[in-house]
């Protein structure tokens, strides 16, 4: 249902514009935590393996929506898988799939390329940058209802195209809707991915957080005072946490 009106046109908030700003202090005065989600990896069998640079096929996000979490594969899953020490390895393998977007001073090919082949040995598609993979999607459902919203904003990257999304719609496993941008009309919830990114930030107020935890739906870890999209990269901020 499209949104009325234009007190909806544009999110009430926005992702850090920088990519060294810390996000609890991007976010000050707004919310009171922010977590970071880790969007799935997922196993797939019998469809064709994962090519750099391409996303992940319909036909597979599909599958991955019927089959629920079953099909999951999480960060640290494959941390171990690729014989990783730290999850943030999975962060900065992911940087050099889809975009690209890593400074080559803190980008390791090594790394990407051991990943991708151990996933196309194990039939295991990486997560697509910049929206929701279907398993996380579901979870933003289950997460988004306990928290007590029956509906929530919806928007395209930088808030584009609000719309109005029932939370049922989210727990469909007969199609997805990828998303990028959501948001409790009280403003008690916000939830967002980067486009060049993999993971979600869950920002939460008080009232929320006493609702609904975000470590009971996802795989992640709470942004400390210097936690940014740098986690795992630059200076591994946030890093030891996970």
């Amino acid at each position: 249902m499209s949104t009325e009106g234009n007190q909806l046109a544009q999110p009430p908030f926005s992702y850090p514009i920088d990519d060294d700003t810390p996000y609890l202090q991007h976010f000050d005065g707004k919310f009171t935590s922010v977590f970071v989600a880790l969007n799935p990896f997922l196993k797939l069998p019998d469809h064709p393996p994962f090519k750099n640079g391409d996303p992940v096929p319909d036909s597979a996000r599909q599958e991955a929506l019927k089959l629920g979490d079953s099909s999951g594969v999480s960060w640290q899953e494959i941390t171990e898988l690729c014989g990783f020490t730290f999850v943030h390895q999975v962060n900065r393998a992911l940087r050099l799939t889809g975009s690209k977007r890593i400074s080559t001073k803190y980008a390791s090919q090594l790394e990407t390329d051991h990943m991708l082949e151990v996933c196309a040995a194990q039939s295991i598609y990486p997560p697509d940058e910049g929206y929701s993979s279907p398993l996380l999607e579901l979870a933003l459902g289950r997460f988004a209802q306990d928290a007590g919203c029956d509906r929530l904003i919806s928007a395209g990257p930088f808030g584009i195209s609000p719309e109005e999304i029932q939370i049922a719609a989210l727990q469909d496993r007969q199609s997805e809707h990828g998303c990028v941008e959501l948001w409790a009309e009280d403003k008690s919830l916000y939830c967002a991915i980067y486009i060049d990114f993999h993971y979600h930030l869950i920002c939460q107020t008080d009232e929320s957080l006493r609702l609904a935890k975000p470590e009971d739906y996802f795989e992640g870890f709470y942004a400390d005072t210097t936690t940014n999209d740098f986690w795992g990269i630059g200076g591994f901020s946030g890093s030891e946490q996970i």
